[in-house]
This record gives structure tokens, C-alpha cells and sequence, in this order.
């Protein structure tokens, strides 16, 4: 979808949690394999303490405060998460609302896995668009993958777990650090939502706590079940064809020199180098930067802690392009087209 509207992602920001788990100290305790450490190249992983909603309320208060903007100017609250919010039967985007003191606002939840960020950014984006009188949406993520409930360093395939939070303000003008949203483009390969279901029956309620989660054992259920669904191939298409319709969208090609930077989810390295980047590099030039190494994968949160740090670093200037890719389990990839603020 191209953004004729002009809309801004402003003031993104991040919070990690208290401490780093390095890679090192995970292979001493059994946490992981040395072999795998390796492949992964995670140096470590942000751990916290926190429950995830009291990230994301330091996070989106880092964001009012950069783009200038109170809690009851805003006209949309949408969180997305992948784990547990610290309660079963609750609403955390209400909750944070309720922090900020946004209460003019509609709290939304998204859950859509590990898109839930990007997925929000274009409700809120295609919201602002209908509804004129909306100046500003925030949206924020929040995660964390604490045990016994998860095993975030062995308990997945090709990707390591840390805690964070994020958040981005969307804005008719840029108001802190910004960017402008170009275009986006989702597909979904909804055949592989047994992925993260495996064989297991339907329970009554919640297992949270009582036993530990690891999505691996579904994967390998599915995989043994399924042998003909090729994971590899349809990642492979999807993230062809949502760079290249966002491209496309944006009025852009692949080789555009304006296109400086390109960030992908934060997976295992093995896993970004034998199959996103080859991928990526098919359809688009933009140069591939890593940015998950120290941190491990954010849930909902990768795409944002991407512009955060992209932002920060100082090398991208006013015009420069930028483009983020997302992808969560069900599955669904999206990707987005956006250019620094001049």
C-alpha cells in the first residue's frame, strides 16, 4: 500500500532489559550448545526482571517525550506481544493507555505473533488515513521470555529470545528522530500455522509457568507431518515478493541509490546469511545491516528496535531510504518502505 498521505514514524524507541546474558555464559550453564552459539552469533541476550508492559510504558514515555507529544493527544494506543503480558484475562493495551494518561485514545491489541509491530504500524497508519482527526497513534511492543515459562536460548529453531520493549509515534509531520512511511506490503502463508501448534491437542486454558514452552518441539512435529511444505521456498517467495511490492508501491527500484540501509528480523545469523539475505538481495541493494547480535530476537519488536538504532547511528541522512522487514509465525511477512525526515 503506498502512503500518498504524508504519515511519520517519529521518536522510536527502545528499552532492553536489565542485564546481558552473553553467549559465553550460556554454553557454561547448558543453556545452548557450543555449536549452535556459533551459528547463532548472538554475543548475548537482553534479560529483565520487569514485567513486559512496564518496558513498554519507558518505552513509549522515551517517545512522548522525544516527539513532544502528551498521553491525551493521542488518538490510538495499538500494543502487540508475542508471550506473556503478566495477566491471562486482561487487556495490556488498556493498561498502558490508562499510564500514559491517554485517555481520549482507542487501545487496540495486536496479536500477530512476531509481526505484531509492523502489523500495527499499518492499522495505525490506515486509521489516520480514514479519520482525519487522529494527529497521532502510538504504537509499542513488549516482550519477555523468562524461564521456566520459555527457554529462550534452546527452545527454538534458528532463533535466540531476548526482553524488550518498543515504540513509535505516527504523526502527520515529524516531530523527534523521523521518518516518512512510503509504502508497505503483507503476504501470508497461512498453511504453516501448524508450525507453532505441532501435534499437541487443544487445551482448556493457559499452560503459562506450568510447563516450558518450546516452539522447536512443534516445528519438528510439523516438519516430521508435513514433508512435502517446503519452509525454506515459501520464506524465500514471501520475502521477494513484500520487498518488492513495497518497492513497487513506493514508486522505487530495487537499485535505487537513495536505498541505504535494509534491516531483517533479528534471527540466528545462520539463518539471515543461508536464507533472508539471499532472499532480500534478489529484489533489493540496499546494503543489509545486522543489528540483533547483542540483543536477540525482540517478539513484536524487531522492525522498531531497527529504526531506533538505524536512526541513532548517526549514518543515514535527510532522503536516505530505508527498508524493514517483518515476519511472524501464522505465517506473515511485511515489509516497509520509509525515508528519513528532511
Amino acid at each position: 500500500m503506498r502512503f500518498d498521505l504524508p504519515l511519520y514514524l517519529s521518536a522510536p524507541a527502545t528499552v532492553l532489559g536489565e542485564r546481558l546474558q552473553t553467549a559465553a555464559e550460556a554454553v557454561a550453564e547448558g543453556l545452548i550448545s557450543e555449536y549452535n552459539a556459533e551459528r547463532y552469533r548472538y554475543s548475548g541476550l537482553s534479560v529483565s526482571e520487569l514485567p513486559p508492559v512496564e518496558l513498554a510504558e519507558r518505552s513509549a514515555a522515551r517517545t512522548l517525550a522525544a516527539a513532544g507529544v502528551a498521553g491525551e493527544q493521542l488518538g490510538r494506543v495499538l500494543h502487540a506481544w508475542t508471550f506473556h503480558q503478566g495477566h491471562e484475562f486482561w487487556c495490556p493495551a488498556h493498561y498502558l493507555a490508562d499510564r500514559l494518561g491517554a485517555f481520549k485514545a482507542l487501545p487496540v491489541g495486536v496479536q500477530q505473533m512476531c509481526n505484531g509491530g509492523m502489523s500495527a504500524i499499518d492499522q495505525a497508519a490506515r486509521d489516520m488515513i480514514v479519520d482525519p482527526k487522529i494527529d497521532s497513534a502510538l504504537v509499542t511492543t513488549a516482550d519477555c521470555y523468562p524461564p521456566p515459562g520459555f527457554d529462550r536460548w534452546g527452545g527454538d529453531l534458528g532463533i535466540a529470545y531476548g526482553d524488550g520493549a518498543t515504540s513509535v509515534l505516527l504523526t502527520r509531520a515529524p516531530q523527534g528522530p523521523s521518518v516518512r512511511l512510503l509504502a508497505t506490503a503483507s503476504v501470508a502463508a497461512s498453511e504453516l500455522e501448524a508450525m507453532h501448534r505441532g501435534d499437541a491437542p487443544f487445551t482448556p486454558a493457559p499452560l503459562s509457568g506450568l510447563k516450558t514452552l518450546q516452539p522447536r518441539l512443534a516445528k519438528k512435529e510439523f516438519m516430521t507431518g508435513r514433508p512435502s511444505v517446503d519452509f525454506g521456498e515459501t520464506a524465500h517467495s514471501a520475502v521477494t515478493t513484500v520487498v518488492s511490492r513495497s518497492l513497487e508501491d513506493a514508486g522505487l527500484r530495487g537499485d535505487d541509490p537513495r536505498l541505504r540501509a535494509a534491516a531483517l528480523p533479528r534471527l540466528a545469523g545462520h539463518v539471515l546469511t543461508g536464507s533472508y539475505q539471499p532472499a532480500f538481495a534478489e529484489v533489493c541493494a540496499a546494503p543489509v545491516v545486522e543489528l540483533g547480535g547483542a540483543t536477540g530476537h525482540l517478539g513484536a519488536g524487531d522492525p522498531m528496535a531497527n529504526l531506533t538504532d538505524l536512526l541513532a547511528a548517526g549514518t543515514l541522512g535527510p532522503g536516505d531510504l530505508v527498508v524493514l522487514l517483518s515476519a511472524g509465525a501464522g505465517f506473515t511477512w511485511t515489509s516497509a518502505v520509509v525515508e528519513v525526515a528532511r
